[in-house]
């Protein structure tokens, strides 16, 4: 069933999936490994209930207790224990608990991606194992760095990690395919955001420039236009991310009222854009297992004027839910009708971050 259910929620493209059958050589050499994907499969054949299912716990007890004998064993691989921690982590996200979303298993996924990334030769970074993981890591950052609180997490060192994704220049990730650095800037980014959110006054318009300038100057080289429209909504999330924060930022500190205005007609242009990218990809594709975050963000900005966008972004968000079955999507969806109401009702600055933490919830759409 994780062969080929579960593991194609991981990838763009079930034909090169190396979480499906590859990974049985793997599962030979990890206990660990194969009881967690006992646990998650268990618990996504039953759309992940609240009341997890037993056989899903007690596989989970097992795979964290294997694990940790697995780490004490110094000549196993660094592969196993990544894949072990992501799926672990995916069983937190997809709980009941809307505030979990499985930091233990994200610092744990920093050290090892720490660890690999501390020999900076080439033959390290050209390992396709290593890259593997890495890439994962990268998409798993960008979706969770606004979460962590700042300073809470040290963090991969970033200039391991930015010598590695230089170097992996085009390498064809099978979870995104190629646009690791944007990824990256991505996750900078939100990690900005959760800064200034935190703390306005710590704003940084340095940091703001260079993080704008590498977005927009960001390029890709592929050739298939739903991985081109999937890199732009990648982008744009990242552009009206940092703007909604600059706003932020501008109403806590009640500064330059004008120049938050130009911020609001910004945001709502790249939001308006991002949707539209994401609405072009087919909804049979494999490509909506990665939308749920810039759903969320952009959808969010939509007025009541665009109530054919908004009805798309519903719909859309209940699709990414039958096909990866994670209740994250349907909380998002949640979150984005509320933010739509008070919109609605003329709270025209709602910032789905601030919603969400004052909601008390931290989720991780993956």
């Amino acid at each position: 069933y994780y062969l080929e259910k579960v593991s194609q929620a991981f990838v763009i493209d079930p034909e090169n999936n190396p979480f499906s059958f590859p990974i049985l050589k793997d599962i030979a050499q990890s206990p660990a490994l194969l009881h967690a994907i006992q646990s998650i499969s268990a618990s996504h054949e039953q759309y992940f209930p609240v009341q997890a299912p037993i056989l899903a716990l007690e596989e989970r007890g097992k795979a964290i207790a294997c694990l940790r004998r697995e780490i004490d064993q110094v000549q196993r691989a660094h592969y196993t224990h990544f894949l072990t921690i992501m799926l672990l982590s995916l069983m937190q996200i997809a709980g009941p608990d809307p505030k979990d979303y499985g930091k233990q298993h994200l610092f744990g996924a920093c050290a090892l991606i720490n660890s690999m990334l501390q020999d900076t030769s080439v033959s390290t970074t050209n390992d396709p194992v290593v890259r593997l993981c890495l890439g994962v890591y990268l998409y798993w950052d960008m979706g969770s760095s606004f979460l962590v609180k700042p300073g809470e997490l040290q963090g991969v060192n970033s200039f391991n990690i930015s010598l590695a994704v230089r170097r992996m220049g085009d390498w064809h990730h099978p979870m995104y395919g190629t646009c690791s650095s944007l990824l990256l800037t991505i996750a900078n980014v939100g990690r900005y955001c959760r800064q200034v959110h935190d703390m306005p006054q710590r704003r940084n318009f340095a940091q703001e420039d260079m993080l704008e300038a590498e977005l927009s100057n960001w390029t890709t080289s592929s050739n298939n236009p739903d991985l081109v429209h999937l890199y732009e909504a990648f982008r744009n999330h990242g552009l009206v991310l940092l703007y909604q924060s600059r706003a932020h930022a501008q109403r806590s500190l009640s500064t330059d009222t004008n120049s938050t205005k130009a911020q609001k007609s910004l945001i709502l242009r790249y939001a308006e854009e991002t949707v539209r990218h994401l609405m072009l990809i087919p909804s049979s594709s494999y490509y909506l297992n990665f939308q749920s975050l810039a759903l969320l963000s952009a959808g969010s900005e939509l007025t009541e004027s665009h109530h054919l966008l908004r009805d798309k972004v519903r719909d859309r968000l209940r699709a990414i839910y039958s096909l990866n079955r994670i209740p994250a999507n349907l909380m998002a969806l949640q979150l984005v009708e509320e933010l739509w109401d008070a919109r609605d009702s003329g709270n025209s600055t709602s910032f789905w971050l601030s919603h969400m933490l004052q909601k008390d919830w931290l989720l991780l759409l993956v």
